[in-house]
């Protein structure tokens, strides 16, 4: 038996606002900039978002280029909920 490959793994931290009066939920990455999500319910939102994050952060490494984190990720609004998900290339 072969090991598996080395895939890295990556943290996806997102901001998950309650829908708004057209009911669209945004889910903004709080620890990489510019990325963000909008569905008909938080599951649409998020697999919006984590796919751009996932595309993003593939990109990065490919080149070997540093990733731009944002330390500390930006805090969620007091309505919002924050998720942390794991994303492997």
């Amino acid at each position: 038996m072969t090991a598996p490959p080395n895939v890295p793994v990556f943290n996806c931290v997102v901001n998950v606002a309650p829908p708004g009066a057209d009911g669209i939920v945004v889910a903004t990455v709080a620890n990489l900039a510019g990325l963000e999500g909008r569905g008909m319910s938080e599951r649409e939102a998020l697999t919006s978002v984590v796919g751009q994050f996932k595309t993003t952060v593939a990109r990065y490494h490919a080149e070997g280029g540093v990733i731009p984190w944002i330390d500390p990720p930006t805090r969620p609004a007091a309505s919002e909920t924050q998720r942390l998900i794991a994303v492997h290339l």
